[in-house]
């Protein structure tokens, strides 16, 4: 258990180094606008709230995950660094959409998250603090 954190600890902190080795600014269109910000906040609040489902899941043997890359039982390290990877992965991807693209981008993304998280909570996932 202890080894699979550290494994997961370790290729976090790689993927996160190499995101910042790659020198992506060459690759942004446009600066990101006020809408963009916002869009990106509102899927972001919906990741939180998708990623504490999952880990509702990852918890409790009476769910599994459809998400192929986790699989169906995953640990919440992989939870959580899946989750960080993805937000990560949708901020760097809206600065290389140009402009004109990313009102089509922003509204996939929260309309989608909002289908798996009304999805999980319409077979029983509820997340508790």
């Amino acid at each position: 258990m202890v080894q699979n954190k550290m494994k997961t600890i370790l290729i976090s902190i790689l993927l996160l180094g190499q995101a910042y080795a790659i020198d992506l600014q060459k690759y942004y269109q446009e600066p990101l606008t006020e809408t963009d910000k916002k869009a990106i906040v509102a899927f972001n609040i919906l990741q939180g709230i998708d990623m504490l489902q999952t880990l509702e899941i990852a918890n409790n043997d009476a769910y599994y995950e459809k998400n192929k890359i986790m699989g169906k039982h995953p640990s919440e390290a992989q939870v959580v660094t899946y989750f960080i990877a993805r937000g990560f992965a949708h901020y760097h991807t809206t600065k290389i959409i140009p402009l004109k693209y990313r009102k089509f981008w922003h509204t996939y993304n929260i309309v989608y998250n909002f289908d798996v998280i009304q999805g999980n909570h319409d077979i029983g996932i509820r997340i508790d603090f």
